[in-house]
C-alpha cells in the first residue's frame, strides 16, 4: 500500500521506508532494504531521516545491529498536526502585515479526512473563543489542534454521542436541542458546518457575515 509524506516534509524514499517499517515492525536497516527494494546506503539514509523527523526511534547506538521502530500512525498524525500547527501561526503573523480587505470565502469539503483537517486547521489558528457543537467521530483526529486552542482561547464546545474518554474540563455533551451536525465557531470570523458519517461526511467552511451571524445566533438557542 503506498503510502505519501512529501507534504509534511519526508521525501518519498522516507514515506517508503515508513511503510515498510509499519508492514515489518521493528526491523533492521538490512531487513528493511530488503522489503523496501532499496539499496542499503538508501535504507539507511531514509531510515535516519525518519528518526530526525519523528516518524521512528533507533535502537542505541550500543547495540549492534541497530533495529529501528515505526512511530505508532496516530502518535506520528498528533506530531505532524503539532508542527503543521505551529508552521501556520507563524504564517499567520506574517500575513497580518499584509492583510487587506477581501470578500468573504465560502468553500466546500467532503469526506472525514478532509473536514477534520479543515477543522484541525480552522481550530488550532483559534485566538479568542471557539464554540458550538461538534460530531464525537470528529475528536479524536483532530485534538491536538483542541489542546492547542485550550491554551489561549475561550471555549464552548458541545459533543454530540458519546463523550471522550478524559475530556478538558470546558467540553460538556451536547443538549437535546443540539442540531445533528456539527456547527463549529471559531474567533467570530470562521464558520464550520458539517453533517453525515464517514466518507459521507460533507462540511462548509465560510466567512460570511451572514452567515456567521446566522450560526451564533442558532448557538445562542442551544440549551
Amino acid at each position: 500500500m503506498a503510502l505519501n509524506l512529501t507534504p509534511f516534509g519526508f521525501t518519498p524514499t522516507e514515506s517508503l521506508v515508513y511503510a515498510t517499517l509499519l508492514r515489518l515492525g521493528p526491523s533492521t536497516g538490512y531487513a528493511v532494504a530488503q522489503g523496501a527494494r532499496l539499496a542499503r546506503a538508501n535504507a539507511y539514509s531514509a531510515l535516519e531521516g525518519l528518526v530526525s523527523r519523528g516518524a521512528a526511534t533507533r535502537s542505541p547506538r550500543s547495540e549492534r545491529p541497530a533495529r529501528y521502530r515505526p512511530t505508532d500512525p496516530q502518535v506520528l498524525l498528533a506530531h505532524l498536526a503539532a508542527l503543521q500547527g505551529e508552521a501556520l501561526d507563524r504564517l499567520g503573523r506574517e500575513l497580518r502585515d499584509f492583510s487587506r480587505p477581501s470578500e468573504p470565502i465560502t468553500r466546500e469539503v467532503t469526506g472525514s479526512r478532509a473536514v477534520a483537517n479543515l477543522l484541525m486547521q480552522l481550530v488550532a489558528r483559534a485566538e479568542h473563543r471557539v464554540q458550538g457543537v461538534m460530531a464525537f467521530e470528529l475528536w479524536r483526529p483532530t485534538l491536538p489542534a483542541w489542546r492547542r486552542a485550550g491554551e489561549r482561547a475561550s471555549m464552548d464546545v458541545r459533543v454530540r454521542g458519546e463523550m471522550p474518554p478524559d475530556p478538558p474540563s470546558w467540553l460538556e455533551p451536547a443538549p437535546a436541542n443540539a442540531p445533528d451536525a456539527t456547527l463549529l465557531l471559531v474567533d467570530e470570523a470562521h464558520l464550520l458546518v458539517a453533517s453525515g458519517a464517514g466518507d459521507a461526511i460533507a462540511g462548509l467552511w465560510t466567512s460570511h457575515p451572514l452567515l456567521l451571524m446566522l450560526a451564533l445566533r442558532a448557538l445562542q438557542t442551544i440549551g
